[in-house]
């Protein structure tokens, strides 16, 4: 009998906005080496000029992750018109395309609101890959619709998500339902059982205003350096063919 290949198991991580706390983050996803993407804004409107990334600092990253597009204020894309939307994901894309002088090839929408219209514009202006902040999956999907894994930060909508990964155990929902580590450590697990991508996703300054960088940490270390796991950035998923 033939033995059927190994599966695949991938891990990637990708951190959104722009914000100067990415410093930070990216000193952690170093020491343990996990690759991410940085999907930054660089005018976003949520944010002072003052807590932004500065052109040094994007250099700083684009020398040790991949740099995507997030458009250049992080504004909603429904609520423009379409010429609006491209206009604002072009300047975004053509402004840190200057800055570090290579192209972007990654984009995800802001606060993953979107339409078919702008998965289309993405495409038109030289994305190959688009991410959303859909969760709670091992398959990515569509390349210019790409779902994810795990948010770093605790939904109250995954009471029943957190139910069925405990298999019905009360006290194992809570857990996972209540830290969102422990649930990232349990897709994890489950990624190198069944295969699949573990991805990981989030913010830096949220991570910092809940005081979650401890348990950050514990995911980034539990993760990492293990031999049957291939470990890429976002942009590397397409040629795994994941």
């Amino acid at each position: 009998m033939t033995e059927a290949p190994p599966r695949q198991v991938v891990v990637t991580t990708s951190w959104d906005d722009g914000h100067r706390l990415d410093d930070r983050l990216a000193a952690l996803l170093a020491k343990y080496a996990i690759p991410a993407t940085f999907y930054l804004a660089p005018r976003n409107v949520e944010w002072r000029p003052a807590d932004l990334l500065s052109p040094a600092g994007v250099r700083d990253l684009a020398d040790r992750f991949e740099i995507g597009g997030h458009t250049m204020t992080h504004r909603r894309l429904p609520t423009l018109s379409d010429a609006a939307a491209r206009a604002d994901i072009q300047a975004g894309k053509e402004h840190l395309e200057d800055i570090i002088g290579e192209p972007l090839t990654s984009f995800c929408y802001p606060c993953g609101d979107y339409t078919q219209a702008h998965v289309r514009i993405t495409g038109e202006l030289g994305f190959t890959l688009a991410r959303t902040v859909r969760r709670s999956t091992l398959q990515p999907g569509s390349p210019l619709e790409m779902d994810t894994t795990v948010n770093a930060y605790a939904h109250r909508v995954d009471g029943p998500l957190a139910l069925r990964m405990a298999r019905g155990r009360p006290w194992t929902a809570a857990k996972l339902f209540l830290s969102w580590d422990e649930l990232a450590i349990k897709w994890f697990e489950t990624c190198r059982t069944e295969g699949g991508v573990f991805h990981l996703w989030g913010h830096s300054w949220e991570v910092d205003a809940r005081g979650d960088w401890q348990r950050l940490e514990r995911v980034l270390e539990h993760v990492s350096g293990r031999p049957d796991v291939t470990y890429v950035a976002n942009r590397d998923l397409l040629a795994l063919g994941v």
